[in-house]
């Protein structure tokens, strides 16, 4: 990215990149997302969650009218009124394949059916998402979770990390043939989504949609379901506490969540007009 393109979007990952552990976000960040609309950018969430969990994010950072990005890219809507843009489902013969196999295994099982939560089963882990979501989850014994009027827009796994990385390469494998996309948003969360969804898609959409360059975007990111949007911003930025892979595919490393690396970097390669830019990790 050349240091003469101003940027004219920014992205925000919501958990790990605006959101602490505890779901509450920094009033520094809050200002400096204000003040990077008074300099006429637009700001963005992109988000693993539904729209009716982001929502109230997006009305803290005030940030009016303008795209989500939502389910890891299977739903962009325009807020404030959440009016449909795009939108992806996952086939009924995936769904039904994960999901059995993730019960069979004794995984949390998270499935989202329109605009509800549906839960395998009810555990601490469950309330702990609801509670940090701000969203009812219904829980759906035995078959009865498969019993959707429209197939899930994904799934979301919650479990112990090897766990879920062994169900991953078992699951990888039925999968082939599926239309369907796996990857990690937590340690703990395995998601999937449908094939060539992502949020580096939707964003790609996004974009085209605003008539904004791949150049004039800025997307901060902390997790695997990040990649494709840090990849195809001009300025691809990791959180301090990102994965090791996840920092080599960005342009430039910002601090951790706890350090609130987000607005660190907003800060500094988006507002300071005299620390330029290089393509190297700081």
């Amino acid at each position: 990215m050349d240091n003469q393109i101003p940027i004219k979007l920014l992205v925000l990952d919501l958990d790990g990149t605006v959101l602490r552990q505890d779901g509450s976000l920094s009033d520094d960040l809050a200002q400096i997302v204000q003040e990077v609309q008074d300099h006429s950018v637009t700001v963005m969430l992109a988000t693993g969650r539904m729209v009716r969990s982001a929502e109230a994010y997006w009305m803290q950072l005030h940030l009016g009218k303008g795209p989500l990005i939502a389910y890891n890219g299977s739903m962009v809507v325009e807020m404030p009124n959440k009016t449909p843009w795009f939108s992806w489902h996952l086939s009924g013969d995936l769904a039904r394949l994960v999901i059995q196999e993730a019960i069979n295994g004794d995984i949390l099982t998270q499935v989202y059916v329109g605009n509800e939560l549906w839960l395998s089963k009810e555990d601490e882990r469950a309330q702990h998402y609801i509670r940090v979501n701000h969203i009812p989850g219904d829980v759906k014994l035995g078959d009865s979770i498969l019993e959707w009027p429209s197939p899930p827009i994904k799934i979301l796994l919650q479990d112990d990390s090897d766990k879920l990385d062994q169900f991953r390469a078992y699951i990888s494998s039925r999968m082939v043939g599926l239309q369907g996309r796996i990857f990690k948003s937590q340690a703990d969360y395995l998601e999937i989504v449908p094939a060539g969804v992502g949020k580096g898609p939707a964003l790609g959409k996004v974009a085209e949609r605003l008539n904004i360059n791949y150049d004039e975007i800025m997307a901060i990111g902390d997790a695997e379901n990040d990649l494709d949007m840090l990849k195809m911003a001009g300025l691809g930025v990791a959180m301090g506490q990102a994965p090791e892979f996840v920092k080599q595919a960005a342009d430039v490393v910002t601090r951790s969540i706890d350090e609130d690396g987000a607005a660190y970097a907003i800060r500094r390669w988006l507002l300071d007009p005299l620390q330029g830019f290089n393509k190297v990790n700081h």
